[in-house]
């Protein structure tokens, strides 16, 4: 990985960890809208943002979580299993919009590992874990996607990786 995209990498992982952070009180447990999830969109653009979105799940799960290496495990291994479903996924001529959608669908339904964790755990209800979780997901990836699409405007995700 080239120096450029190292500093890029790095930076997505603080973005993570600090909108992760600011909103802990709500980005854990049954019911959770992680803001930072809005990231996630980052690999429609760009293969090599998935670095910077993982090491910033798992140093937010390290430092915020309650659950310690349950979370390293089900919450990084939920984001890395859904990068790997969308690299086969995308394909080179697919739209923006397409791809937003295919990263929504892909980490709401992959939040089927966090409500595995959660009644492992805590002992919550499976499927209602797997409800609130999903539709937290969903929300924030639904709402996030005109946001990411305007930010690519000014900012250019594909071309600073290049």
């Amino acid at each position: 990985m080239n120096t450029k995209r190292m500093v890029t990498n790095t930076i997505i992982a603080a973005l993570y960890v600090a909108m992760t952070g600011i909103f802990s009180f709500m980005s854990f447990g049954a019911v959770q809208f992680r803001v930072s999830e809005m990231l996630n969109h980052l690999i429609g653009y760009h293969r090599s943002y998935k670095y910077g979105v993982l090491a910033g799940v798992f140093i937010s799960n390290l430092i915020f979580s309650t659950l310690g290496a349950w979370d390293l495990v089900f919450g990084f291994g939920q984001t890395f299993i859904s990068f790997l479903i969308l690299e086969k996924l995308f394909k080179p001529n697919d739209s923006e919009t397409k791809r937003m959608i295919l990263t929504t669908m892909v980490f709401t339904a992959t939040m089927i590992f966090v409500a595995v964790e959660l009644y492992i755990v805590l002992d919550l209800p499976f499927w209602f874990s797997f409800l609130t979780t999903a539709i937290g997901e969903l929300v924030v990836l639904l709402v996030s996607a005109p946001l990411m699409q305007y930010l690519n405007k000014l900012i250019g995700f594909t071309e600073r990786m290049n």
